[in-house]
């Protein structure tokens, strides 16, 4: 320890032997002794003033590296940040963009739904109210019966068909739409699977709405079928009076509100673009409609009853025959019914009385315009119960029956006149049995 000791005492007496330092100044030398604590001293100071400068610039240089290396993790943690914001976003937006696109579908499903709805209502109100108005008049048509006042047995229908039977009947519409429904849902299936996003919600909601559209068809198809069935029946009917139906038949117009559209036609796009076979289904049923409205209306004022709901009897018919009175052969326009004195004589139609007073050979008559042509004339009354001008309902009383005029004895005389040409009453008689339940 002490050589070692010694050895650096040595070492610092060689390199920090006494200097001195010499200066001169007007001729003067001066010099500084130093000594070797002094030198010892000074490499002290120099030493730790440059230990000071080497750490304050390391330490600067580091910082500074802190620094940036602080600045890119912030920027690191900012980017990582907001590229989870943007996902945030756009998962956001997605779930946005699906409630809307549910909101959507589900808004047009329920839109079309209710659409549907409300068109298959207004046509089955509208088929249930030109059915009450049809009992109404089998009602009516009910009290008279028959020419002589038969009516059928057991009060059933009147088992008279008067549209025969085809050879070969026809596939009913229904199991025809039937298969042309499963189709169109189908295509709706389809249209729900291809909208990626739309989910299960969606397709089972569209699957449901698929299958609610092939009840709806099923049932507009039934209205069509079954209005179309009364329409071919009761155009038999009027065929059996020998009159044209289309000829009494005014001109259906639009009265289906719901069905009331318009617009350019555009060529569809997609499935979901192009009016379904439900709505053209609509349209046909409600064109059926409409006719069976007109039908009704048309046989509301055809005279299909006879003029006497009491028991009678005819006493003679329509065409040549021979006169009561002189006994020659004659042309008789009507038909007579005899019954029991003051029996009430009613109208067989709605309309409105044309004529109420005496005519030469018919006494005293009445006669109701029925419009669409048809004039019928009750003659022979005993007394008239109503005037000119008044309106008539079926099976409302005009008068008495009498023997006023060229009779033979009390009946009422009955004649229907089409565009001012007879036709036989009988006929019109019979057909309204063909129709209505007694």
């Amino acid at each position: 320890m002490s050589r070692r000791s010694g050895r650096m005492k040595r070492v610092f007496s060689r390199l920090f032997k006494e200097r001195q330092i010499y200066h001169r100044s007007d001729g003067v030398v001066h010099f500084i002794s130093m000594s070797a604590q002094t030198q010892i001293a000074f490499a002290v100071v120099a030493l730790g003033a440059l230990l000071w400068v080497a750490y304050a610039s390391v330490n600067v240089v580091f910082k500074e590296q802190i620094i940036v290396a602080k600045e890119r993790e912030r920027l690191v943690m900012q980017t990582n940040l907001s590229k989870r914001l943007n996902e945030a976003k756009a998962a956001y937006d997605d779930i946005a963009y699906l409630n809307f696109t549910y909101k959507r579908q589900f808004d047009e499903t329920m839109d079309d739904i209710w659409a549907r709805h409300r068109v298959l209502t207004n046509m089955v109100d509208r088929k249930s109210s030109i059915n009450q108005k049809l009992d109404l008049q089998a009602e009516g048509l009910s009290a008279a019966g028959g020419p002589n006042g038969q009516k059928p047995v057991n009060g059933n229908r009147v088992m008279i068909d008067v549209a025969p039977g085809e050879a070969t009947p026809r596939q009913s519409r229904v199991s025809i739409l039937r298969k042309e429904a499963a189709d169109e849902a189908r295509l709706r299936r389809e249209r729900s699977q291809e909208n990626g996003n739309a989910g299960e919600s969606i397709e089972s909601m569209e699957e449901a709405a698929a299958d609610l559209f092939s009840e709806q068809v099923l049932l507009m198809a039934t209205v069509e079928e079954k209005t179309s069935r009364k329409i071919e029946e009761l155009r038999q009917v009027i065929n059996s009076t020998g009159i044209d139906p289309d000829a009494i038949i005014t001109p259906a117009k639009i009265s289906n509100i719901t069905l009331a559209q318009g617009g350019p036609f555009i060529e569809p796009g997609t499935a979901a673009s192009y009016p379904t076979r439900y709505y053209r289904h609509a349209n046909r049923a409600a064109a059926a409609v409409d006719e069976l409205e007109a039908l009704q209306a048309a046989l509301k004022h055809l005279p299909l009853s006879s003029p006497l709901t009491v028991t009678r009897r005819m006493t003679s018919g329509f065409g040549v025959r021979r006169d009561p009175i002189n006994g020659k052969h004659a042309s008789h326009h009507g038909v007579d019914f005899a019954a029991s004195w003051a029996s009430p004589v009613t109208a067989t139609a709605a309309g409105t009385v044309k004529f109420a007073g005496t005519r030469a050979g018919f006494g005293r008559v009445v006669e109701i315009d029925h419009g669409n042509g048809f004039v019928t004339r009750y003659a022979h009354m005993n007394r008239i119960k109503v005037r000119r001008g008044q309106t008539v309902e079926l099976h409302d009383q005009v008068g008495e029956l009498g023997n006023s005029g060229r009779s033979t004895g009390p009946h009422v005389h009955y004649e229907v006149h089409y565009k001012k040409r007879p036709l036989n009453p009988r006929r019109f008689i019979e057909a309204g049995r063909y129709v209505f339940e007694s």
